[in-house]
This record gives C-alpha cells, structure tokens and sequence, in this order.
C-alpha cells in the first residue's frame, strides 16, 4: 500500500481532540479494490478507500501534496461532515452527535471557515445544517 493519512477520531485525537477511540482509520487509495471501506480484522484498523468512493477521491486529490501522516485540518473536517450526513440518513444519531462535536473542534482550534468538496456529494438542506454548525462557532 501507497501513501496512506491517518483521519478520523485518532487523527484528531493527534491534533489535540479530547475525545478517545479505540478506533484506526486510514484514507488510502487502494486501485486492487473498488469497495469504498476495506476492514483490515487483524489490525482493527478501517480504511476509506479513495478507489472506491468519488468522495474519497477528491479529498485525495485535495491532500496529494500532503507528506504528514495525518490528514490535514480541513480534509478532517470535510470526512468528518460528510460522516454527519451519512449518519444522520442511517440513524445513528449518537454518532451524529460525535461528528458535530468534531465539526466544531476543527472550526474553533484551525479557524476554518467551511467546506471545500462536501457539499457537492450532499444536499442543499444538509450543506445547511452542517454550516449552520461551523456558523455557530465562528460567532
């Protein structure tokens, strides 16, 4: 496997988060697999495949002159309102919780302002709510 970034809740927990996981995960591009989440069971480690979801692709192509482990602040948060809206359309609501809480994290400690890629893979109504979050941090 290629470059791989580290995101999701031990990627912030790296950059300062206060809230802990058990969880790894990797954005990676993985061209053996189309499937857009691969487990890896041995090493409890998840990966979004950039090879797998046009999502993942862009935030990708946003962090191909990464050269750090962790992905940068804003393909966090740009993974991290996209996790929003996935979870909120499946129900589970504590996890939506968690993604706000992030959404919120990233805004107050790296300043940032909105979205970039995200709200072209979601609808108008959630690009709403998710800046409606940024918004309310930023006041």
């Amino acid at each position: 496997m290629e470059k791989q970034l580290m995101i999701g809740e031990k990627a912030l927990m790296a950059i300062g988060h206060d809230r802990t996981t058990g969880n790894t995960q990797y954005l990676i591009i993985d061209k053996s697999s189309k499937l857009p989440f691969i487990h890896d069971q041995e090493k409890h480690v998840d990966y979004c495949n950039a090879n797998g979801l046009e999502f993942f692709a862009e935030v990708w192509k946003h962090e191909k002159k990464n050269i750090g482990p962790l992905a940068s602040p804003q393909a966090l948060l740009e993974l991290e309102a996209f996790s929003f809206v996935q979870n909120y359309q499946n129900g589970h609501f504590t996890k939506v919780d968690a993604a706000e809480y992030d959404i919120k994290f990233l805004v107050r400690k790296f300043n940032l302002t909105g979205l970039k890629i995200t709200q072209k893979y979601i609808s108008s109504g959630e690009l709403l709510e998710i800046q409606r979050i940024i918004d309310s941090v930023r006041r």
